[in-house]
């Protein structure tokens, strides 16, 4: 008898989490269709702007960012150019001055985009950045690359750009805030040299 009844509780467990699970929350599915709203949401599609003004390098609301001890360059962001761009874009866009070991100023004006998923759909956009302009601080102004494209990021970007890899642990893990306030939050929470040390939350 009792093990009629447990038999019984283990059958009603497995139908209520049948009844809750949906094809539509794994990466791949054989029954669920997505609709043509559902892909649009998902869509990217950079937003054309003019690059901002060029920034003063010794005054401002830069803010150092913390790489590792070795690192023999000396990165700062503008707090106050940070921006997220509206959908479908939905993109991060800064200014960035990497300082050599020798006080020589490379300033950037970069995007990053961080994925709305840790699974690839298709056509799915990758976490990725991209430079949209070099600052010449000698005749202010930005110089646009010629080909500019976004390039991949995410954790094995780690060995090859650890500046980056820094923007991308404080802007896109644990998914990106809403506003220039909660990116500003971040920065300080985890890109700091004092900032408390950063936990992974994703999978």
């Amino acid at each position: 008898m009792r093990r009629l009844a447990l038999l019984t509780l283990c059958l009603a467990a497995t139908a209520v989490n049948a009844a809750g699970f949906s094809e539509k929350d794994t990466p791949f599915n054989t029954r669920y269709k997505e609709s043509p709203e559902e892909a649009a949401a998902r869509e990217f599609a950079e937003q054309k702007t003019a690059l901002p003004p060029l920034p003063d390098t010794q005054s401002g609301d830069w803010f150092d960012l913390y790489v590792s001890e070795d690192y023999g360059k000396q990165p700062k962001i503008l707090l106050s150019s940070l921006q997220i761009m509206p959908s479908p874009d939905g993109s991060i866009r800064y200014i960035l001055n990497v300082r050599s070991d020798k006080g020589h100023d490379n300033l950037t004006v970069e995007g990053l985009f961080c994925a709305r998923s840790s699974f690839t759909y298709g056509k799915d956009k990758r976490s990725s950045y991209k430079v949209f302009g070099y600052g010449d601080t000698v005749n202010r102004r930005w110089i646009e690359p010629r080909k500019a494209e976004w390039k991949p990021i995410g954790s094995t970007f780690n060995k090859n750009d650890a500046m980056r890899a820094v923007l991308y642990q404080a802007f896109c893990v644990d998914g990106v805030p809403n506003t220039t306030e909660g990116l500003v939050k971040r920065l300080k929470e985890r890109a700091g040299r004092y900032a408390p040390k950063m936990v992974r939350h994703d999978k």
